[in-house]
């Protein structure tokens, strides 16, 4: 069981480690609209497995929407040209809550973590407990601590769904 739990964790923390997403994006302008699609071609391009972001429509609804939240000029200063998660840490932690709420918008959490889960060898049944476990507040809480520097797989609510769902 114990190894079962160590292989959850390092998914669903390589999975929040990549987190960053939007929804949104209506009415940009030229500008702001080339520099979404530029932010959105760096996440598909990005093939780990624990990106969620690597088909373009979930791209596109997180970079549309940072651009339509933060704004070009905020993106340009928060783009350091290491990648989108690089600024993560130079954001207040306002525009992270932002950065969360847009990432929960764009990408099913749960549907990602049951795959990773049964896809390391979890049974589906346990998979499923612990997606369906996972709420919205729990899930943005654990992004918010990956893109703010903190380990995830610390949450004591995370640890309970985990001993529940996994323990016979």
């Amino acid at each position: 069981m114990l190894k079962k739990l160590g292989l959850f964790i390092v998914a669903l923390t390589l999975l929040l480690a990549a987190c960053g997403d939007d929804a949104g994006g209506g009415g940009l302008s030229a500008e702001e609209q080339a520099k979404a699609d530029e932010i959105a071609a760096e996440l598909v391009a990005n093939t780990s497995g624990e990106n969620p972001f690597t088909d373009q429509e979930t791209a596109a609804c997180f970079s549309n929407g940072l651009v339509s939240e933060f704004g070009l000029a905020r993106i340009d200063e928060l783009d350091s040209g290491t990648g989108v998660e690089a600024g993560f840490a130079d954001m207040t932690e306002a525009e992270q809550e932002s950065v969360a709420d847009l990432a929960m918008t764009c990408v099913d959490f749960s549907a990602m973590i049951k795959e990773q889960m049964t896809a390391s060898g979890l049974p589906e049944e346990q998979a499923n407990c612990v997606a369906n476990a996972l709420d919205d507040d729990l899930l943005k809480g654990l992004f918010l601590a990956q893109i703010r520097g903190e380990d995830p797989a610390e949450n004591d609510a995370l640890m309970g769904v985990v001993l529940e769902c996994l323990t016979p």
